[in-house]
């Protein structure tokens, strides 16, 4: 298995087998990321676009039989009013099922952190379901601490 940058030449690939379904992933886990009905492919594939080019964004991919994994993290600035620097943000982190428990999101992760730490980012966040206790087990092995809960209410 490789992990390399995402290549601007595979967007759509990346789109089609990656983002696509990890988004349905997610969505049947909580239908507050239930995809749009029409238009979603084009419009995933214009915000992938937007954020390839980017230079504070990064998407990484774990290359084996085909792409088989993703990180995305990207550098965000604190607010001048706090004694922190720049924080990696990880904004998804995907492995498709076949390819899983094999340590592809370990080393993807790693990789996100790498970056960040190369950016002089001071911390890495990112959000995670509350009921995906894989993803959160992946994390706290990775030493990822609970810091803040984020509540939803729909209206």
């Amino acid at each position: 298995m490789r992990i390399r940058r995402l290549r601007g030449s595979e967007l759509v690939r990346f789109v089609d087998e990656l983002w696509l379904p990890f988004a349905r992933e997610m969505a049947a886990m909580d239908d507050f990321d239930t995809l749009a009905d029409s238009g979603v492919r084009e419009t995933v594939f214009s915000y992938v676009k937007d954020r390839f080019s980017d230079d504070d964004i990064a998407t990484f991919v774990a290359e084996e039989d085909g792409l088989v994994g993703y990180v995305s993290v990207e550098k965000r600035s604190s607010p001048p009013v706090f004694a922190r620097g720049p924080r990696g943000y990880i904004d998804g982190l995907f492995v498709r099922v076949d390819h899983r428990e094999e340590g592809i999101a370990s080393a993807l992760l790693s990789r996100a952190e790498a970056w960040a730490r190369r950016l002089e980012c001071e911390f890495v966040s990112l959000d995670v379901h509350a009921d995906n206790h894989v993803a959160r087990s992946l994390y706290r092995r990775a030493d990822y601490v609970t810091k803040r809960y984020r509540m939803t209410k729909r209206l």
